[in-house]
């Protein structure tokens, strides 16, 4: 009931067409971003030794999934003292990693573009969705806000790793918290 009464007072034909022009300017701004301008190209370095690596890890039989070089083992997790003084002195000045393995590399592109396309449309869906519920129309308001939620999620996800693995990517990621969501903020303005 209230989703509908609330559809009502949305100008539907101003709703998708701002979503459709933020979802755009963020799917574009990605492309650009990893691709295009490449910001995020110290966090895909190459290393002559890849091959060699990939080689030794498929040997290995290591499920594929997400780790976290040098982190605690079970044991040392269930340690009534934390991790453990053992565990500290051990690892203290050590290397440590993070390994993203994967099985296989799948080269069709048009599931992962689908997916990105969607989760933009959906995120510029949500933030003409916030901005209509804001009671000012100036365009430094809808810029400040969008942007202020794009470093929300900045704050959230990728710093909070930085923070614990030192992501080389970081400033490119503050980058894409401010610049696609100030223009979906100055598009949403211009459109409703």
């Amino acid at each position: 009931m209230y989703i509908a009464e609330h559809l009502q007072t949305i100008d539907m034909k101003a709703f998708t067409l701002a979503t459709v022009a933020g979802g755009l300017t963020l799917f574009v701004w990605q492309f650009l971003s990893f691709a295009a301008i490449n910001l995020h190209g110290p966090a895909q370095e190459y290393t002559p030794l890849d091959r060699e690596i990939l080689a030794h890890l498929a040997e290995l039989n290591l499920e594929e999934g997400m780790y976290a070089l040098g982190s605690p083992s079970p044991e040392e997790r269930a340690d009534p003292e934390g991790l453990g003084a053992d565990y500290m002195a051990r690892m203290e000045g050590q290397p440590y990693g993070v390994l993203n393995y994967q099985h296989e590399w799948r080269g069709d592109m048009t599931p992962n573009l689908l997916r990105s396309l969607v989760m933009n449309l959906l995120t510029a869906a949500l933030l003409t969705w916030l901005l209509g519920k804001v009671n000012t129309s100036t365009l430094t308001t809808k810029v400040g806000l969008c942007v202020a939620v794009g470093f929300v999620g900045f704050m959230f996800y990728p710093y909070s790793t930085f923070i614990w693995f030192k992501n080389p990517d970081i400033v490119a990621h503050m980058i894409d918290a401010v610049v696609p969501f100030a223009l979906v903020g100055a598009l949403n303005h211009w459109i409703q």
